[in-house]
């Protein structure tokens, strides 16, 4: 009889949470196996047991992260994907304004997406990968997903027509400079209510 799966998993994601948080303070290229090892509390051929190498952990902890981040988005109703449902933009009010700060929390508040981003921004300059990593998670996704709402916001006539891909970079500019910034998250709430409101000014639709 094989072994149970369950506390497989669990402990593929404990190494995969550990190994983050090893990343993330001494950087992916100075972490060793065995730095990893010792940061979950098991041997380097128990390890080893779990995952071939370095690099095979680092891809299941971005797999992790982003999986835990789109289950956050779509559990209040915001965008994980374009192909999601954006029902929950086509609204005013204080509705509104919950989603879209629902959008944006996990990438302030969630430390482990912090971590991510954190190891990513350290390995971007000397890793091609990991800066793609970066760009798709931070940049070039929430622009994507941006694009997405305020067509759909154009078309219900909840917005007057503009040039959805330069809005979404306006959108996401202020917010992507406070999480380079590190600003915690109730500071970057409040940054977030008071630019949705300047942009819902400026492109709400006229009666």
């Amino acid at each position: 009889m094989g072994r149970p799966s369950g506390p497989t998993r669990d402990t593929k994601r404990l190494i995969c949470e550990r190994a983050l948080e090893v990343f993330a303070e001494k950087g992916y290229a100075a972490t060793t196996m065995r730095d990893v090892a010792a940061a979950v509390g098991m041997r380097d051929a128990s390890l080893y047991s779990h995952y071939p190498s370095k690099q095979a952990i680092f891809d299941a902890a971005v797999e992790h992260q982003l999986d835990r981040l789109t289950q956050a988005l779509r559990s209040q109703h915001a965008l994980a994907h374009p192909t999601d449902d954006p029902s929950a933009y086509l609204t005013e009010g204080p509705e509104l304004a919950e989603v879209v700060l629902a959008s944006y929390e996990p990438l302030f508040a969630d430390a482990g997406i912090t971590r991510l981003r954190h190891v990513l921004e350290g390995a971007r300059r000397s890793d091609p990968r990991c800066d793609e990593l970066f760009r798709t998670v931070f940049i070039e996704r929430p622009l994507e997903l941006q694009r997405t709402i305020f067509s759909r916001l154009v078309d219900a006539g909840l917005f007057s027509p503009c040039d959805v891909a330069l809005a979404a970079r306006q959108f996401h500019g202020p917010v992507f400079l406070a999480l380079c910034e590190d600003m915690p998250w109730p500071q970057a709430r409040d940054l977030v209510e008071r630019h949705l409101d300047a942009f819902l000014t400026q492109h709400r639709a006229k009666e």
